[in-house]
């Protein structure tokens, strides 16, 4: 077992990167490092960007504001996080990237799971077809295992990145409802003429 500073952060962590580095192949790590590379930050917020552009174009407001916002919220929360808890990531070798950033929660876990599912809640939204979202959640499973594998993370940052994206993705869809709600009654039809509402003279 590769050990870091004599001993693993917990049993789990250290079982898991001692299997994937194991499995290892000049082949397989030059695959999951193009799918690890999708998860860094300017590409996924460049997926990010583009869709919500294009739902500005389509002049779905709400939804844009949904995905750009909630996007956004994620990745704050994730810096703060890291910052809070400073959990440094595993040591090189076995890690296979040169990174200087904190390890707890992965941050490409918990963006892509905030950027894609975003954008698959919206576009389910609006037209009622599932694939966005089971294509969402394949994605951002393939690049945060991508950083197990490279050991760029240990797999409960992954983990944690997971659920702490979905946590984010939901809280962002339950304020942009509460929103709604708020804004709706303020667009009802206006009174009649006579100061009722519309119908009340019937």
């Amino acid at each position: 077992m590769v050990m870091r500073d004599g001993a693993w952060p917990n049993p789990v962590d250290g079982a898991v990167l001692d299997w994937v580095v194991s499995i290892r192949t000049e082949a397989l790590t030059a695959v999951v490092r193009a799918i690890t590379t999708v998860g860094n930050t300017i590409p996924m917020f460049a997926i990010a960007i583009v869709g919500f552009l294009f739902l500005l174009y389509r002049g779905r407001i709400g939804w844009a504001l949904y995905c750009g916002l909630t996007s956004l919220s994620g990745l704050f929360l994730m810096i703060a996080v890291k910052n809070a808890l400073g959990r440094e990531r595993p040591p090189i070798p076995p890690r296979l990237l040169q990174i200087d950033s904190l390890s707890f929660p992965s941050g490409h876990a918990l963006n892509s799971m905030v950027v894609l599912m975003t954008l698959a809640v919206a576009a389910h939204a609006l037209t009622g077809r599932r694939w966005p979202l089971a294509a969402a959640l394949v994605g951002s499973i393939a690049i945060g295992l991508s950083r197990v594998y490279l050991a760029a993370h240990w797999l409960t940052d992954v983990l944690a990145g997971w659920a702490i994206g979905l946590v984010v993705v939901a809280l962002g869809f339950a304020v942009r409802a509460a929103v709604l709600r708020r804004i709706r009654p303020a667009r009802a039809a206006p009174l009649d003429r006579r100061g009722g509402p519309p119908g009340a003279a019937g």
